[in-house]
């Protein structure tokens, strides 16, 4: 329960800080806002200053913000087109930002790489994690615990060091029915464990009786972490553009929604992800907010990109699209994501949660 109100409180912070971009910058140029929302409605309580109504809502995940769109000199409607793209593009910004200090803090103290790009994988430092003890193993035996990394195997005079699942098996099945010394890294502190493995008749489940995972870690210093955060998100930008691409021709040829995930997917993996330690968490945490601007920069109406695709039209125009035609098309727009939400969420509540 705890990763999971932590996942909610984060993913919370990123649309809230979304939001939060949207009114700063509405503020600065003095549009009118109506409300600031923490949390979404039904509302528990709210005050006006300076004539903005700020609420705290029941809902506790996000929240909103509502400028005046039409009516009056303040309004959104009245400013020029680059007192609204700036609006627009602010809460975009927010979460370029978020990911951008993500990136930075994990590059800086050891990205995890279980999900990186594989030419960022080939730069990283890897070791062996013991994810899982079977109970009268020689592991068991030996008193090895689960989280405890692997470093590297010693026999009699000789020592092997290890940095993957593959050299652990290899040198275990060489060494087969002998007193070995596993090296092990035990929550920051170097021990070696003494193991006799099992002979190769009885190693159907292992020479030593564990499940191993293969981790690993990119770090870079302070100074050149931010420039490389940079370089990754432009790495992630592409590769998201190309899985943007995909999923909307599978969607429109053939209805495949398999690669599409809402927001019980997104509860899901964050949370699991925060089960696997904090850096797993944060890494999906800084995918998500990117993944989130990347999204809401695309020219469909209803999100923030289909609004400035409008002001483009207007541009080329020389006049603003009817207020009619454009509130038509953002409301067919958005009953359309809504509907495709739903059925995305349903699957995703099959695959979550029936399947666990």
């Amino acid at each position: 329960m705890i990763y999971f109100l932590i996942s909610l409180l984060c993913l919370g912070l990123i649309i809230f800080l979304h939001e939060l971009g949207h009114f700063v910058m509405a503020r600065k140029h003095g549009i009118a806002v109506e409300e600031f929302g923490i949390g979404y409605p039904p509302k528990l309580f709210s005050f006006k200053k300076n004539g903005v109504i700020y609420s705290i809502n029941a809902i506790p995940f996000g929240g909103f913000v509502k400028i005046l769109e039409y009516g009056g000199k303040n309004s959104f409607a009245a400013q020029s087109l680059g007192k609204r793209a700036s609006v627009l593009v602010a809460g975009v910004v927010s979460n370029f930002i978020i990911a951008f200090l993500v990136f930075t803090i994990l590059f800086s103290v050891g990205m995890p790489t279980f999900a990186l790009p594989e030419n960022y994988q080939e730069k990283a430092v890897s070791y062996v994690t013991i994810q899982g003890i079977e109970e009268g193993s020689p592991a068991f035996s030996a008193g090895l615990e689960t989280g405890d990394i692997v470093l590297g195997i010693k026999h009699l005079n000789e020592y092997y060091l290890v940095s993957s699942v593959q050299e652990v098996q290899e040198k275990t099945a060489e060494l087969e029915g002998k007193k070995i010394q596993l090296v092990i890294d035990r929550e920051g502190y170097q021990v070696e464990i003494e193991v006799v493995l099992r002979q190769e008749a009885e190693a159907a489940k292992g020479y030593l009786g564990v499940i191993l995972n293969e981790e690993g870690y990119l770090q870079y210093s302070v100074i050149e972490a931010p420039r490389q955060s940079i370089i990754f998100m432009g790495v992630l930008t592409k590769e998201m553009l190309t899985g943007l691409g995909r999923i909307f021709v599978n969607l429109f040829k053939g209805g495949g929604i398999e690669e599409l995930t809402g927001p019980v997917g997104i509860m899901a993996i964050t949370t699991r992800s925060f089960q696997w330690g904090w850096d797993y968490g944060f890494y999906i945490l800084g995918l998500i907010s990117y993944a989130f601007a990347i999204f809401n920069l695309l020219p469909i109406p209803a999100v923030d990109g289909g609004r400035i695709l409008f002001l483009g039209i207007e541009k080329i125009r020389q006049r603003p699209i009817a207020q009619k035609t454009e509130l038509i098309i953002n409301n067919v727009c958005f009953f359309l994501l809504i509907i495709l939400l739903f059925v995305i969420t349903i699957k995703d509540i099959n695959l979550f949660i029936f399947n666990n």
